[in-house]
């Protein structure tokens, strides 16, 4: 019992959501189940047509359905501001059960004809029958919600944690960019730290960086828009319809009369226009990147 309490149930298993799931799906599967196996010797009150049959086990089956969204209700409200284990958990099914095998078993009594006055075991037989049918009724779809819950619940973990891990890899710039050309063939190579920025030009892109003590450039047949895809997870970040800067090289942006530019802690390079189009943009990225270098 202690080892029960000790853990308390997973959030999946009690959170809005899927306890409206687990009530659809138990319904579905009570309705066929009621009409195909015919529990509780249902089939033998009356002699009725499959239709109203049917109709009869529907309203059986709201019954349960009324009674188990009302438990599930209140297990919803209890989850909320308290903690429930899984030996809570299971009672809570359990009485669900007794509950629901209760009332079924005034139905039985009510419909059925019965010696009178009733005896106590025959009240116990319908009692035990009703336990026994409203169980199996309970188990499968509960069972396969579980698991159903339990397997969406780490499908969801294991993304967050492939997010989490991008994210990670994401903050951590390549030490070496690849550069190909617009049929993806591999045209230039250069350690990130030297990139300075791209530059558009016409069908080509001109990339600067720096070559031990100069500047040097390499022109490369691609397009800016395809290059920003690219390198979307890197510091080299869209400023302009005509430029791709690497925000480690960035020191300030200026506003002026002129606009806004960014200048670079690159000698011999002028300043980097900005288009108000990326200004949240650049924003962004020189308060996450600038510095880094630097730093």
């Amino acid at each position: 019992m202690s080892i029960g309490r000790k853990r308390h149930v997973a959030e999946h298993l009690t959170n809005k959501g899927n306890l409206i799931k687990l009530i659809i799906f138990t319904a579905i599967f009570a309705l066929c189940f009621v009409n195909l196996y015919k529990p509780f010797s249902s089939a033998t009150w009356y002699e009725v047509s499959p239709i109203k049959y049917f109709l009869f086990s529907c309203i059986l089956v709201l019954t349960g359905i009324l009674v188990i969204s009302l438990s599930r209700y209140l297990m919803y409200l209890f989850v909320r501001r308290h903690k429930l284990y899984y030996l809570e958990y299971f009672l809570w099914i359990l009485t669900e059960i007794v509950v629901l095998a209760s009332l079924y078993t005034v139905y039985t009594l009510s419909v059925r004809e019965f010696p009178t006055p009733l005896s106590i075991d025959i009240v116990a037989n319908v009692f035990r029958e009703s336990n026994i049918n409203t169980f199996l009724i309970i188990l499968l779809p509960y069972c396969v919600s579980w698991l159903y819950f339990s397997l969406e619940d780490k499908k969801h973990k294991l993304k967050d944690l492939e997010k989490e891990e991008y994210t990670i890899n994401t903050k951590l710039e390549p030490s070496v960019i690849a550069f190909k050309n617009d049929k993806g063939e591999l045209k230039f190579s250069v350690t990130f730290d030297n990139i300075i920025y791209l530059e558009s030009a016409d069908n080509y892109v001109i990339i600067k960086y720096q070559n031990k003590a100069k500047i040097s450039e390499f022109m490369l047949r691609n397009t800016l828009k395809q290059l920003s895809e690219e390198l979307e997870s890197t510091a080299i970040k869209r400023c302009h319809r005509s430029y791709m800067v690497n925000f480690e090289h960035v020191t300030a942006i200026r506003t002026d009369k002129e606009g806004i530019s960014l200048e670079l802690d690159v000698d011999r390079l002028g300043d980097i226009p900005v288009s108000k189009t990326y200004n949240n943009e650049v924003t962004e990225a020189f308060l996450h990147y600038s510095g880094k270098k630097q730093n």
